[in-house]
């Protein structure tokens, strides 16, 4: 994928929003592992859980980073992107709707997000050896 040329504004966004999407990223990889275990008959997936926990202290620090950071009007799609992201992790956190189809929801605006700014990869599998 190509990029046009950044400005120094937009590289400034780009080097702070990256921890945000990386914390967002495992946001989701934390809460799905969770719906695995679930998925799986365990019992300690409740409240409790220190995934949950763990999950829970990242999204924090993503929406306070989110919200208080700087968009450039080049990165303006890519930021809608992420609040989108974090809103669909905040109710699959809070137990409002289904998990499932909320975490597909962030998981897409997370990919979206990354076609449209350098820095911003997401891991793919499809030509992993067991894929």
């Amino acid at each position: 994928m190509t990029y046009k040329q950044v400005d120094d504004q937009t590289a400034a966004y780009i080097i702070v929003t990256q921890k945000y999407f990386e914390d967002l990223k495992q946001v989701a990889g934390q809460l799905a592992g969770l719906l695995v275990l679930a998925a799986a008959g365990s019992k300690d997936t409740g409240p409790d859980h220190p995934m949950l926990h763990s999950a829970e202290q990242l999204y924090k620090h993503a929406a306070e980073g989110l919200r208080s950071v700087r968009v450039s009007g080049r990165a303006r799609i890519h930021h809608d992107h992420l609040l989108k992201a974090l809103a669909q992790l905040g109710e699959a956190l809070s137990n409002v709707g289904d998990p499932l189809v909320q975490l597909q929801s962030a998981y897409a605006e997370l990919r979206s997000a990354s076609r449209t700014l350098p820095g911003f990869q997401m891991m793919s599998f499809e030509r992993a050896c067991c894929a």
